[in-house]
C-alpha cells in the first residue's frame, strides 16, 4: 500500500523545515519503540518530527488510503506518504490538499510527480473557506505532530464540525466520510505506538 518516500524525495532544507532520511538498525533501535530495520524519510520543523514514513505512520493512515474515493480533501501535505497510493486510484476523481506551510509545499510538493487530479493550496485549514458549492466525498485532516484529548476537543471536533458543510451528503454518497489522523487515539488519550 505504501512506498518508501526515500524513493521520491531528496534531502532538502528550507526555513525551519528539513526533509531527511534516517536508517534504523538493531544497533540504534530503542527497545520500547520498535521500528523495523530500514531507511525512512522524515520531515522536521525546528528539529521536531512532523511526519515520517515509519510503520506507525503507515498504520495510522491506512484506513484513509483504503476508503478514499471520489473528490478527496486532505489537510496537510506532510511528506506526501498518503498521497502517493491514491494518485492513480480509479476511485479518485480529484485531490485537493491544503497545506499551511509554503516551505512544505516547496520541499515536498515540488518533488512529487503529481497528475492533473491534484491541486495543492497554501492555506490554514482552521481559517480557509472553500468556494461556495464545494463538496468532497472524502475529507481527511492530517495536521498534528502528536495527539491527545485536548487536541480532540479543541481542534479535531471543531474542524470536523466546520467541514461537514463541505462533505457530500450521505444521501448522495453513503460512503462519504470525514476523519482525522489518529482520531481514536486522541479521543481516548492513547499513546501512538
Amino acid at each position: 500500500m505504501f512506498t518508501p518516500m526515500a524513493e521520491f524525495l531528496e534531502e532538502r532544507e528550507m526555513g525551519k523545515f528539513k526533509l531527511s532520511k534516517f536508517t534504523i538498525t538493531k544497533e540504534n533501535r530503542s527497545w520500547r519503540d520498535y521500528i523495523p530495520d530500514g531507511t525512512y524519510t522524515r520531515l522536521t520543523r525546528s528539529g521536531e518530527v512532523v511526519m515520517s514514513d515509519t510503520p506507525m505512520e503507515q498504520r495510522t493512515n491506512s484506513e484513509f488510503v483504503r476508503k478514499a474515493h471520489g473528490d478527496v480533501f486532505i489537510a496537510g501535505l506532510g511528506i506526501g506518504m498518503i498521497l502517493i497510493p491514491i494518485l492513480k486510484d480509479e476511485k479518485i476523481k480529484t485531490i485537493t490538499i491544503l497545506e499551511k506551510h509554503e516551505e512544505v509545499i516547496e520541499l515536498v510538493g515540488k518533488q512529487l510527480e503529481l497528475n492533473d487530479k491534484v491541486r495543492i493550496i497554501h492555506g490554514d485549514v482552521f481559517t480557509y473557506e472553500h468556494p461556495k458549492g464545494t463538496k468532497f466525498d472524502t475529507i481527511y485532516f492530517d495536521i498534528w505532530d502528536w495527539v491527545n484529548s485536548d487536541v480532540w476537543n479543541n481542534e479535531m471536533k471543531p474542524l470536523k464540525r466546520k467541514y461537514l458543510k463541505y462533505r457530500r451528503s450521505l444521501k448522495e454518497n453513503p460512503d462519504a466520510f470525514i476523519k482525522c489522523w489518529a482520531e481514536y487515539h486522541a479521543k481516548n488519550n492513547l499513546r501512538l505506538l
